[in-house]
């Protein structure tokens, strides 16, 4: 096999393998939290819907990564490989510290890097529609969570019987954490393969496996710490709130993903977080949702650099 692909094939692995040990947290991290699930029962979850979520319907974000940043014909296999091992450089980075940065925008912050190194046309049009996405979705999703949080705290005070109230906790956790692990699928999976779809490399169905495979390796072997960040430092969670958590950025999430947009689910679940930590008068850590804004910030930024450094280092060793 060409060194190329070889190299293509490793670095979306990684990518995807980062985005499973940094963005698993979105998913599970408040379900954890809240001592509802284990780590493990939570990984495996994890793997199962990711799965699920590429392969039906990952196809609309992976052609907005692939095709709708830069045009396809300026996408090569070897700046696909530059714009993923830029914003693999980060999201590792990022994840040694337990910061829930976006993937999304590392992804999409070295596409750009790579696009204005070789002078491609770079569709701002598009870019400003992803960038509004990712302003919308966090506040959506507090919106959406502390009403969730609202509806369900009647509901439960319905309920007499403390056994049912605490089966209801955990299959709602199950069940938020699932539909959020779904969208995951179908909108983060795009980050690792989306760049290798729009280079003719993988067919969607493909690229949507192997990406969801690779990301539940890395949900396994290296998401704890930010698992314990989303879980436990932005605010106290109990069982309803990180359910109303993940339903909400779940939801906030799923919209972008009617329209392609490939939004952070980072910034939707800490939204939603921030949601329930509103409604329930908890005191939310300023400190900590500052260092993770900051790294949001940052995030697109940094990947734009580094995509611009590797491109001259690949130029000067006459690897392109």
């Amino acid at each position: 096999m060409d060194a190329t692909i070889i190299a293509a094939v490793a670095i979306a692995f990684y990518i995807a393998w980062n985005i499973g040990a940094n963005d698993s947290a979105n998913a599970m991290g408040t379900a954890v939290g809240a001592g509802l699930l284990s780590f493990r029962q939570a990984t495996l979850t994890i793997a199962i819907f990711v799965m699920l979520g590429a392969y039906l319907k990952g196809y609309k974000v992976m052609k907005t990564i692939g095709k709708g940043i830069i045009p396809p014909e300026y996408l090569t296999l070897n700046i696909a490989i530059i714009a993923l091992l830029a914003a693999g450089i980060w999201v590792t980075i990022a994840t040694i510290k337990g910061l829930p940065v976006s993937t999304t925008q590392a992804i999409v912050g070295g596409v750009v890097g790579v696009g204005i190194a070789i002078r491609a046309p770079i569709n701002w049009g598009t870019l400003i529609k992803i960038a509004g996405a990712w302003v919308c979705s966090p506040i959506l999703a507090a919106i959406f969570a502390l009403i969730l949080f609202k509806f369900y705290g009647q509901v439960v005070n319905n309920i007499k019987s403390f056994g049912r109230i605490e089966l209801l906790y955990k299959w709602l956790a199950v069940l938020g954490g699932s539909y959020m692990a779904f969208n995951f699928g179908v909108n983060e999976v795009a980050n690792a393969t989306g760049l290798l779809v729009g280079a003719g490399f993988f067919s969607p169905k493909a690229a949507g496996m192997f990406g969801a495979i690779s990301l539940a390796i890395g949900s396994l072997t290296f998401s704890y710490a930010v698992m314990y960040t989303v879980g436990k430092k932005i605010t106290s969670l109990g069982p309803l709130s990180a359910f109303s958590a993940q339903f909400g950025s779940a939801i906030a999430v799923s919209l972008a993903n009617m329209f392609g947009l490939p939004v952070s689910s980072s910034q939707a679940i800490v939204g939603g977080v921030i949601g329930v930590g509103l409604a329930t008068g908890r005191k939310v850590g300023k400190k900590v949702v500052g260092e993770i804004v900051f790294g949001w910030v940052a995030t697109p930024t940094i990947s734009i650099v580094l995509a611009l450094g590797i491109f001259k280092l690949f130029q000067l060793s006459g690897l392109i």
